[in-house]
């Protein structure tokens, strides 16, 4: 009986093959991953359908059938002799002839070929490796970053490093290759399609990616695609070239296009997928239209094998209060949309972080000396999405739609998983409303090249809604931070993501190892008008945040490279005196000047007292990583220049900033500097340096302040001054803090101050 049903068996599928359908009337590849690489191998009569209309992407492929696509593929010519279990009426013969001949298949240690067993993905990578070899010498590797790298054979090891090398392998959405699982037809179609594309033998106007229709579809792993699609009738989108770009823990491919014909473009599309070294990957996508008309488009992912999905959404915890800010004005981007989670039954098969649409306008103010200013002028947050399922065909579709304004530039970002982003649904509520409460300081306007946020009204050229790459909020302290505390995935990959901001930031400095300086990029109107300071320029506090971040990633990441970048902030700093940069006190003290102008006519400005308690305590935790001298004598001399001047201010606060010309200026900051002091007096205590009477006068003096004109002090400030007997001062106005993160995991220096 088994025998019977294994003869009809084979009669079928031998009839399925002998009357093939054609690519345009497979009914079951519509919304597959690799449809567009399916219909162009059919086309080629390399692979085909059955003749019930059907390509069945999810049925196992056998070994006998993979060869049979590679030697089609590549045209290799006839075999006089197969393997013993392949016998001459076998209907692959002339195809394991030809592959014996070849050299793609050598058979067992028994001699056979095993032409019927499933193939693996190992199998896969070692045939496909032999197939290249035969074309051209195909044999840098690249070192296996897959999770389960430590499972692919002995046999198919250095095979996988070299598909991998040449893009023929990309691994799973959670970074894993999967070696023992079997290889089905949608798969094999795509490793076929991808080693004709490397040897050239695809026509480029089919290549994924590559498209003038008005649909660009760009794999980002071996089941996953993301599409771009002009939904204005007549507004093909055109190829137009591709680039990669390497981070620290994550890569940018970036794909460019024309919006329109290549000949006469009305604007361009930058779809950029940046790939984390987890698996997870960011998808940036950009429109500059230069005409005047207006567009729609969408940013489409389909989810194949899925039947059913929730959305955790941001608004269900409440809703941002865009209130006026003294120094930004109104913010009005407000947070992500949320969560999509796609399942399979129970399963969670993907994650993604929807982003929304943020229209703006680029504006720039030019010098004579060839430099410029440059901000974003925010037109409008924008929220439009749509999650669609189809049961029949167990997929599903994720869009956002984005609007492409004349004479605008349209952006959009997501963030795609095959993990769940947050292990604890209570983490992932808790960071939700942190969002919505703490929003000005979390970043919602995510692109490739860098987070943009809201500016003050003091720049050049003046807007009210500019926003701009500002160094202090692209360094991810506060994920850092957050991930410290629970180890969220999501918040990780912020983490990661704020290194490759950085490092776009630097042109690739920071990957280079160069531990560059990050220059703001545009100009503050008060520096320029009182210093005639412009842009580009070195924010001291904010590099100094940068350095902190990196180097408190490094360790919490285990990034060597990472691990010395303080130390380029700290020889900066004592570099300032040399190159005169500094605001003398006393022939022995002084302090270094908030700015710095690299290249042309030096420019003094002031020095704020934030900034210069920062700078001293870095340096002296610099020392205490070194215990190189130059870092500990320049604390010196910093110190003793706040404790030379007298900082109080008639009205009882503390003075914000110091000139040259011995003019002090400008409101204090209300916990910031009070922090720093108090910080301050913890490290001259590990560093054997005398506890300062001015320091603590000054502590006084601002609490004082604070309490008197009932102002808002952090439980992290109130927990400081009573550890150093100030207590009695805010024990009647403040209550004490019982917060873990208060008591036991008090900020240790301003990175983590700025991220509370």
């Amino acid at each position: 009986m088994r025998k019977i049903v294994g003869s009809l068996a084979a009669l079928l599928f031998i009839l399925a093959f002998a009357f093939p359908a054609s690519a345009q009337s497979l009914k079951d590849i519509e919304n597959h991953w690799a449809k567009k690489e399916i219909e162009w191998l059919t086309s080629k009569e390399i692979v085909s359908g059955f003749e019930d209309g059907t390509f069945r992407p999810y049925t196992q492929v056998t070994r006998g059938q993979f060869v049979a696509y590679l030697v089609r593929s590549l045209e290799l010519p006839a075999g006089d002799s197969a393997f013993p279990d392949v016998p001459a009426s076998s209907r692959l013969y002339k195809e394991i002839a030809a592959a014996k001949k070849a050299g793609l298949i050598t058979g067992n240690d028994k001699g056979l070929a095993l032409a019927d067993a499933p193939v693996t993905r190992s199998d896969v990578a070692a045939m496909l490796d032999r197939a290249m070899q035969l074309k051209g010498d195909y044999t840098k590797r690249q070192p296996l970053t897959y999770a389960d790298a430590s499972k692919i054979g002995k046999y198919a090891y250095l095979s996988v490093e070299r598909m991998s090398y040449y893009g023929l392998i990309k691994g799973t959405a959670d970074n894993k290759f999967e070696p023992q699982k079997i290889a089905t037809r949608g798969e094999a179609a795509v490793f076929i399609y991808r080693m004709l594309e490397k040897l050239g033998m695809v026509d480029s106007e089919n290549e994924p990616g590559q498209t003038d229709s008005q649909e660009a579809e760009i794999p980002i792993a071996d089941q996953q695609s993301v599409k771009v699609r002009m939904n204005t009738k007549g507004v093909p989108l055109t190829y137009n070239k591709k680039k990669t770009d390497a981070h620290i823990l994550s890569t940018d491919v970036h794909y460019y296009y024309h919006v329109g014909k290549a000949s006469n473009p009305l604007g361009s599309l930058q779809v950029t997928l940046r790939k984390l070294d987890n698996g997870d990957t960011f998808v940036f996508t950009k429109f500059v239209h230069d005409g005047t008309d207006a567009y729609s488009a969408s940013v489409i992912l389909p989810f194949e094998q899925a039947d059913s999905y929730s959305l955790a959404k941001y608004s269900s915890f409440g809703s941002v209060n865009q209130q006026h800010h003294g120094v930004f004005g109104v913010d009005k981007t407000s947070h992500p949309i949320g969560i999509l989670s796609v399942k399979k039954g129970s399963a969670i098969q993907n994650e993604v972080m929807l982003g929304k649409n943020y229209l703006s306008v680029q504006r720039q103010t030019n010098y004579p000396n060839g430099q410029r200013s440059v901000i974003r002028e925010l037109l409008e947050e924008k929220e439009s999405y749509e999650v669609g399922k189809d049961p029949d065909r167990q997929t599903m579709t994720a869009r956002i739609d984005m609007d492409v304004r004349g004479k605008a530039v349209s952006e959009s970002w997501m963030l795609i998983s095959g993990k769940p982003l947050f292990a604890h649904a209570t983490h992932r509520d808790d960071w939700f409303k942190r969002t919505i409460t703490d929003y000005i300081s979390i970043n919602n306007w995510l692109t490739a090249d860098g987070a943009y946020t809201k500016l003050p009204w003091s720049i050049e050229p003046s807007h009210q809604m500019g926003y701009g790459r500002n160094v202090g909020r692209l360094q991810g302290g506060v994920y850092l931070t957050a991930y410290k505390e629970n180890k969220e995935r999501y918040l990780r990959d912020l983490v990661v993501n704020a290194l490759a901001d950085l490092d776009t930031l630097s042109e690739g400095g920071l990957t280079a190892g160069q531990n560059p300086m990050f220059e703001t990029e545009y100009t503050s109107s008060g520096l320029k008008s009182q210093y005639g300071l412009t842009a580009p320029y070195i924010d001291t506090r904010h590099n100094e945040n940068a350095a902190l971040f990196l180097k408190n990633t490094a360790e919490i990441l285990n990034i060597p490279s990472l691990k010395a970048a303080n130390l380029r902030y700290a020889d900066f700093l004592v570099s300032q005196k040399g190159v005169g940069n500094i605001i003398p006190v006393t022939a022995s003290s002084y302090l270094i000047a908030d700015y710095y102008k690299a290249g042309g006519p030096k420019v003094r400005t002031h020095a704020s007292l934030n900034h210069t308690l920062g700078e001293m305590r870095f340096l002296l935790e610099t020392y205490k990583q070194t215990q190189n001298a130059a870092y500990l004598t320049t604390a010196r001399q910093l110190k003793a220049g706040v404790e030379n001047l007298n900082w109080v201010r008639p009205n009882g606060d503390l003075w914000y900033q110091y000139n040259g010309n011995q003019v002090f200026k400008g409101n204090d900051y209300e916990n910031l500097t009070l922090m720093d002091l108090l910080l301050s007096q913890n490290i001259f205590a590990e560093t054997g340096i005398p506890r300062s009477k001015a320091f603590d006068a000054m502590i006084k003096q601002k609490t004082q302040y604070l309490v008197d004109n009932e102002r808002p002090i952090i439980p992290a400030v109130i927990q400081l001054l009573r550890e150093q007997g100030f207590g009695d001062m805010v024990n009647q106005a403040y209550p004490a803090s019982t917060r873990k993160a208060d008591v036991e995991d008090r900020p240790k220096d301003a990175l983590d101050l700025l991220a509370e």
